[in-house]
């Protein structure tokens, strides 16, 4: 069933319009109380579009350079999922499923946008996009035919909609927002709630992928889901973006259904990802050590899993302390994260501090007693520089200062 076109202005899917908005300087304010460059366009379609637009630019590149695509209100691309993370979801199907994807069908219930939808089409499945709002469902039809993506969508709930269709792979991204618009994170406050419909979706299909959020505890979402056997810690430019959960009923039909995932730990950068993967069960060791010539601190999704065996058997080095996320060795080493080498480093003493004084460092703080704003204020540290000062506390309760730069130097 096609969304319902006169949902939307025709006029928005204009040659003239497109050429428009990809050329157009106006601001805002412009279009909010200047003359109108459209008949039959309102102020606020205009914004919404001028908007959307220019928000998918760093997001969406593929969007923001076609031609002829609409836009929904912006809440609907910050909400979505960015390019980087969409074509990692889809090739992670590819990894499962290889050529065989071609043959798979996958119901998108939660569809939105249609970021994720469009990303698994290009990989070669038959996608169903299901998106309640029918305005928004008109746009994603629209705008993927135009971008040639073989996606069927359907204006309804995608919980009741699936009832009538075969799939092999549920994806759903859960609304993480209460009926306040707050946001929210467990499993059970979002929209709709996976653990009610879980035990369905795995009697419908093969596997259940479902995005949540990056404040989700891992260990309680082993517990709550059961069947998972892959979690995907996704972080871009150092910051996590969503937890990926793969589910099987070949778990769920075990006597007790309960699994021991994969952890696969992802930061993209530059557009490629660097990925790392390890048995949840893997047993987990704390090595402490003294602060030698290089401290290393791990990116955001290695932050996030907290599980630091893996890292131990493969590189020589040392934790700092047990809660700092800091570790040292005295040789460099390929560290997944950021590397630093110690040029100092002293004992926390207000009569050190002094020598720091009025002068500009980058200041981070880890298990530390002070916030960093408490430091520079007190200190009159100026923000910035090629120098960094770490702030923490080893394993036998000793707190630091260490005095660093980064290494190699042309390191972001």
């Amino acid at each position: 069933m096609d969304p319902d076109t006169n949902h939307i202005n025709p006029v928005l899917s204009s040659e003239d319009f497109s050429r428009w908005i990809k050329s157009t300087r106006a601001t805002m304010k412009d279009l909010a109380f200047g003359p109108l460059p459209f008949e039959n366009i309102s102020r606020h379609e205009l914004i919404e579009q001028l908007e959307g637009f220019r928000k998918s630019k760093e997001k969406l590149p593929t969007w923001h350079k076609s031609h002829n695509l609409i836009y929904p209100p912006k809440i609907s691309i910050e909400q979505c999922s960015s390019e980087q993370t969409a074509e990692y979801k889809a090739n992670l199907l590819k990894r499962h499923y290889g050529s065989s994807l071609e043959n798979k069908t996958i119901a998108d219930l939660t569809g939105g946008f249609g970021v994720d939808a469009y990303f698994m089409a290009c990989a070669g499945a038959k996608v169903h996009h299901f998106e309640i709002n029918k305005r928004l469902s008109a746009i994603v039809n629209h705008n993927m035919k135009q971008l040639n993506a073989k996606v069927q969508c359907h204006p309804q709930d995608g919980i009741h909609g699936i009832n009538h269709h075969q799939v092999d792979v549920i994806y759903l991204d859960p609304a993480r927002r209460d009926l306040q618009q707050k946001k929210v994170f467990r499993l059970e406050d979002c929209q709709p709630n996976v653990l009610g419909h879980l035990d369905s979706w795995l009697n419908q299909a093969e596997m259940v992928m479902i995005k949540t959020s990056p404040m989700l505890d891992l260990s309680l979402g082993i517990d709550q889901l059961k069947t998972a056997i892959e979690i995907h810690v996704v972080a871009v430019d150092n910051e996590v973006k969503e937890l990926i959960w793969c589910l099987t009923k070949k778990i769920a039909n075990t006597p007790q259904g309960l699994s021991d995932p994969e952890i696969y730990v992802v930061n993209m950068k530059n557009n490629s990802a660097k990925i790392d993967h390890f048995p949840w069960a893997l047993t987990e060791r704390q090595v402490f050590g003294p602060i030698e010539n290089y401290l290393f601190e791990p990116h955001a999704a290695w932050r996030k899993v907290g599980r630091y065996s893996a890292l131990l058997d493969r590189l020589s080095m040392r934790r700092i302390g047990p809660n700092a996320h800091l570790f040292s060795a005295d040789q460099p080493l390929d560290f997944p994260g950021r590397s630093f080498r110690i040029m100092e480093k002293f004992k926390f003493t207000k009569g050190v501090m002094k020598q720091f004084k009025n002068k500009q460092f980058n200041v981070t703080t880890r298990d530390f007693p002070m916030r960093v704003a408490e430091i520079r204020n007190m200190w009159r540290i100026k923000e910035g520089g090629d120098q960094y000062l770490f702030f923490t506390t080893d394993h036998e309760g000793q707190k630091w200062i260490i005095l660093t730069e980064k290494y190699p130097k042309i390191q972001n």
